[in-house]
C-alpha cells in the first residue's frame, strides 16, 4: 500500500511543480505518521521517504528513541507545550508550530544548553479558529521582530492549516503574500512555506509550498 501511495503522490508532485514552473527538489514531502506504527515509518523510509512529521511529544519521543536511522529527518508539527520543549529540540529537523514569544524563548534557551541552532516555522492561524494553534496575522510582524533577536533558533518561514470548511487555495496565496511581505519589511530570508495536506497539497505546491504534510494519502486513514 505504501509503495503505491508514495508513487502516486510523487507523480502528482511532479505534475504540480511542472504546472507552476518549479522543480521537484523545491518540495519536501513530510509524511505525517502520528498514530502510525514504526513498521510503517520504516517501510516508508526504505522506499525513500526521508521526512517524517509527528504531532504528539510523547509519541515522537518513543519513536525517536526506537528508530532514527541515518538520513531520516523528523519534524514536529503539533502543539508544543513549553514544559516539553527539551524532548524536541535538537532531535527534529524543523519545528513547524511555534506561535508565541514564550515558546520561542524556551526553544532558544534549550537550544543554547544543547549547543544547537533549532530551525523553526511560525504557525499562523489564518482562519482565527479557536480549535487551532497559531498567531494572528495582525501580530505576526511583532512576533518576528521579537524572535529574530534570539541567537539559538532560526526562523525559516511560515506554516498554516486553512479552515477545512473553505477552499484552501486563497489561504495558500495569502500565506505566500505574508511571507513575501515579511521578507521585504524586515529584510530577512524566509525560504520555507509549510502548507498543504493530503486533500490539497497539489494546490499548495502551485502556490509555493516547500513542505507538504501528507498523512492519510501515504499511510491510510487513522
Amino acid at each position: 500500500m505504501i509503495f503505491e501511495n508514495l508513487a502516486k503522490i510523487r507523480n502528482e508532485i511532479s505534475l504540480a511543480v511542472s504546472r507552476s514552473g518549479r522543480k521537484p527538489s523545491d518540495v519536501n514531502l513530510v509524511g505525517v505518521s502520528k498514530t502510525k506504527s514504526l513498521d510503517m515509518i520504516r517501510d516508508a523510509f526504505e522506499l525513500g521517504l526521508l521526512d517524517v512529521g509527528e504531532n504528539y511529544v510523547e509519541e515522537f519521543s518513543k519513536k525517536w528513541s526506537d528508530y532514527k536511522p541515518e538520513g531520516l529527518r523528523y519534524h514536529f508539527l503539533g502543539r508544543l507545550p513549553t514544559k516539553k520543549v527539551r524532548k524536541i529540540v535538537g532531535k527534529v529537523k524543523l519545528i513547524h508550530s511555534v506561535d508565541s514569544l514564550k515558546l520561542a524563548q524556551k526553544i532558544d534557551f534549550v537550544s543554547y544548553e544543547e549547543k544547537v541552532c533549532q530551525e523553526i516555522l511560525i504557525q499562523v492561524n489564518q482562519g482565527r479558529e479557536l480549535s487551532k494553534s497559531g498567531i494572528s496575522q495582525d501580530s505576526l510582524e511583532l512576533l518576528f521582530s521579537e524572535v529574530s533577536s534570539l541567537k539559538n533558533i532560526k526562523i525559516k518561514g511560515l506554516m498554516s492549516i486553512p479552515p477545512f470548511s473553505e477552499p484552501a487555495r486563497p489561504y495558500f496565496q495569502e500565506l505566500r503574500r505574508l511571507r513575501d511581505s515579511l521578507e521585504q519589511s524586515l529584510g530577512i530570508d524566509l525560504p520555507y512555506l509549510s502548507m498543504g495536506m493530503s486533500g490539497d497539497f497539489r494546490e499548495a505546491i502551485e502556490e509555493g509550498s516547500t513542505h507538504i504534510r501528507v498523512g492519510t494519502a501515504i499511510f491510510g486513514s487513522r
